[in-house]
Formats: C-alpha cells, sequence, structure tokens
C-alpha cells in the first residue's frame, strides 16, 4: 500500500469516529446541538497530525514496505526452491522404491557373479598348489630312489665281496697262494723289465 492511500484511510476512519460521536450527542438529548466549531477545530488538528504523520512516515514506510516486500518476496522463492527440490527428491525416492526388486536382482547378480570368479580363482590357485606339491614329491620319491639304490648296490657289493672272500679263503690253499704269488710277481718283473 501506497503511503497516499495509508493517509485516506485514515482519514475516512476519522471522519467516520466524528460522525458517529455526533449521533451519539444526538440520541443522548442533551439538549444543544452539536459543537460544530469545536469538531472542525478537532477535525482541522487531526488532519495537520495526519499530514504531518503521513510527510514524516513517507519514507520509512516506503523502505519498511519495500524491504518488507523483499523478504516476503526472498522467502516465497526460497520457499518455492525448497518445495521443487523436496519433489524432485520425493520423486527419486519413489524411483528408487519402484525399482527396488530391480536393484536387489541387479546386486545379487554381481555378488553372484564375483563369487563364482572367487571360486575359480581359489580353484585356480589350489590347482597350482597341487601341481606343486605333486611335484615336489615326485623330485622326493626320485631322490629316494636313488638313494635307496645306491644302498642296495653297495649292501650287495658288500656282501658279494663278503662272500667271495669267504669262497676263496675255504678254496685257495697255502701252496695255491704261494703259486699265485709267485706268477704275480713273475709278471711283475717281466712288466719292470720292458
Amino acid at each position: 500500500m501506497s503511503p497516499r492511500t495509508v493517509l485516506c484511510t485514515l482519514g475516512l476512519t476519522a471522519l467516520f469516529l466524528v460522525a458517529a460521536s455526533d449521533i451519539a450527542l444526538a440520541a443522548g438529548g442533551a439538549g444543544a446541538g452539536p459543537d460544530i466549531p469545536g469538531m472542525l477545530r478537532h477535525l482541522l488538528n487531526l488532519a495537520i497530525l495526519l499530514g504531518f504523520l503521513g510527510w514524516a512516515l513517507r519514507k520509512p514506510m516506503s523502505d519498511f514496505l519495500t524491504s518488507r516486500r523483499l523478504e516476503v518476496k526472498e522467502a516465497l522463492d526460497e520457499s518455492w526452491k525448497s518445495k521443487a527440490s523436496a519433489e524432485e527428491v520425493y520423486q527419486e525416492i519413489e524411483a528408487r522404491i519402484a525399482n527396488f526388486e530391480g536393484e536387489i536382482e541387479t546386486l545379487m547378480t554381481d555378488v553372484r557373479s564375483d563369487a563364482d570368479m572367487e571360486r575359480k580363482s581359489i580353484e585356480e590357485r589350489a590347482q597350482q598348489a597341487a601341481a606343486q606339491l605333486e611335484s615336489a614329491a615326485k623330485r622326493s620319491v626320485d631322490e629316494e630312489l636313488r638313494r635307496a639304490r645306491r644302498e642296495l648296490r653297495e649292501q650287495a657289493i658288500g656282501l658279494a665281496v663278503g662272500h667271495a672272500s669267504a669262497l676263496l679263503s675255504n678254496s685257495v690253499r697255502d701252496d695255491d697262494q704261494q703259486r699265485l704269488t709267485g706268477d704275480y710277481l713273475g709278471k711283475v718283473g717281466e712288466a719292470a723289465k720292458r
């Protein structure tokens, strides 16, 4: 509202009050008629007061109304933005709720896929570990077989030498030993002469 409108409204209200007081005085039966000059003085004083207030409050009232209008406009704009933002969030939530089962199915598919990949990875590592263990076991068995064969060969040689020694000691007599020693010395002597 402009200051002029406010001033007019206040003036009309004052006239209404003066007229109402006249009617009340007339109804009271006080013998004398209305005091027109007194009422005109009061009206003039009221008009001067209202004019002065209108003139003095014109700028602050205008500034107040302008700032208040801007505050209300900013508050309305902010509330519209908040409402729009809330509606967007509401729509997103509604869409997510509508797609909730689809999201769960997608998550379950992803989990199953990850579990299958992990299972395959574990199986591959287990196969590699089994192959390494098998290879190590084969090497160990081969080494043990070589060692056992070597020990058996050494034992067989030792037994054969022992058996041959026993046979020779039983079958060779002193005269055979002297003859063999002589033959051996003769061959050594001939080899030395050459």
